[in-house]
């Protein structure tokens, strides 16, 4: 998929959080913290001109996604904690928030980039170095305007759906 399309399936994997918080500002925070990182794979892209890395490769899998979350979940937390203080929830609560948020964009990328046909780039390896396989589910073009559209329309909807829904309620 391209930039739209992976943004979209951030949004759709962060809308359970509407479900999981109880306020509607956690809910909105996670959402934000998924989406900002929906495009963080595709980091190879500029990295491939520097390094001997391919698309699709070791960013696109757990090895990176893990270790890049919990490093830049640090620094998020770090930073919330340095503006606005420890409060009432533990440091090690808003670390695992802000880890998970964004770890659930960089998931909804890879997640995404194995739905799409294997015409531009190779499938992924979301286990690599660990394993070697690729995984593909063949259901997208990588620049389908109805995919890449379509999917942010959907993630936006539902986002807004849960947002009147917390909102009404």
């Amino acid at each position: 998929m391209q930039s739209p399309g992976h943004i979209g399936m951030a949004l759709l994997f962060a809308a359970p959080a509407w479900l999981v918080f109880s306020e509607w500002k956690s809910s909105v925070a996670f959402t934000a913290l998924a989406a900002s990182t929906g495009m963080l794979p595709d980091a190879d892209l500029v990295l491939m001109k520097y390094f001997f890395i391919e698309h699709h490769g070791l960013t696109h899998s757990f090895v990176f996604t893990i270790p890049t979350a919990l490093l830049l979940g640090g620094v998020v937390s770090g930073a919330y904690i340095a503006l606005r203080g420890e409060g009432r929830t533990s440091k090690w609560a808003i670390f695992g928030f802000a880890a998970l948020g964004l770890f659930t964009g960089m998931t909804a990328h890879m997640f995404a980039d194995m739905l799409t046909t294997p015409d531009i780039a190779p499938p992924i390896k979301p286990l690599y170095p660990l394993l070697a396989d690729r995984v593909i589910l063949d259901v997208a073009f990588v620049k389908s305007k109805l995919w890449n559209l379509g999917t942010l329309a959907l993630g936006i909807v539902v986002q807004a759906a849960f947002g009147l829904r917390a909102y009404l309620k």
